[in-house]
């Protein structure tokens, strides 16, 4: 057998973060604050509607340009920024998202975005699992090589690295609300945050040492989850009231 038992509990523990978690917590969202579910499905169904942009271009495109590595990972990173923020702004003017342009409607844009993101992710991993289990000599013996060999606790840090990203796409679709809200300014913090996030996270990936990057990514969630809860505050207090009129003495 390919995989040994510790290896498969693992990869249990991995599909369970990357694919039932994002929709258990969709369900109790949209339980405790009565958004439809279409709320989230619309936004999923944005993030899908992304791919059909982006993954050409950094997949066969921008491979073939013969760039610098870090200036691909740049270009990259922005493209992500792009697509997937304005493929969010799109999901706000659709369906009942377009009836929740608030703190509720965005946690739930957010989980639906980032859900849909996990759970493909956590399928591609299973198909892979399957192969493993019922088909290895399909596989490259490179891969077969790779997963005989790797530890368990691989495959829970590729569940965990979900949990960040996560945390980013909540920030993402609250910057979204306000951008209707407040002003174009908040989509282009959107776009331009998250292709900073992707970069750096990218680079770290790339040039730093593992410890280092996990110590980073879950900074980065955390801080996030924080950002999260402010800009969700700030949407749920009321505006302001104007100052009422001076009189003027004739």
């Amino acid at each position: 057998m390919l995989l040994n038992p510790a290896q498969m509990l693992a990869i249990a523990v991995e599909l369970l973060l990357m694919i039932v978690l994002p929709i258990v917590l969709l369900t109790l969202w949209c339980r405790r604050t009565r958004v439809p579910w279409t709320a989230p499905l619309i936004a999923a169904g944005c993030y899908l509607l992304n791919l059909a942009v982006n993954v050409p271009l950094t997949v066969m495109v921008y491979p073939s340009l013969n760039l610098p590595p870090v200036l691909l990972l740049a270009l990259t990173a922005l493209t992500y920024g792009v697509c997937e923020e304005l493929a969010r702004w799109l999901s706000f003017r659709l369906g009942s998202l377009r009836r929740h342009r608030d703190g509720d409607g965005a946690i739930s844009a957010g989980l639906g975005h980032g859900g849909a993101e996990s759970v493909l992710f956590g399928l591609s991993y299973a198909a892979g699992t399957v192969a493993a289990l019922f088909a290895p000599d399909a596989l490259p013996q490179a891969t077969r090589d790779a997963l005989a060999g790797a530890s368990p606790w691989v495959f829970v840090g590729t569940g965990l690295d979900r949990l960040p990203a996560l945390a980013g796409h909540l920030v993402f679709a609250l910057l979204i609300v306000l951008a209707y809200r407040r002003g174009v300014k908040f989509l282009l913090i959107a776009i331009a945050a998250h292709a900073a996030l992707d970069f750096s996270m990218f680079m770290l990936r790339d040039h730093a040492a593992l410890p280092v990057f996990i110590a980073a990514w879950a900074a980065a969630g955390l801080l996030c989850l924080v950002l999260a809860r402010r800009l969700y505050g700030s949407l749920r207090r009321p505006a302001p009231e104007p100052a009422p009129a001076t009189p003027v003495v004739a």
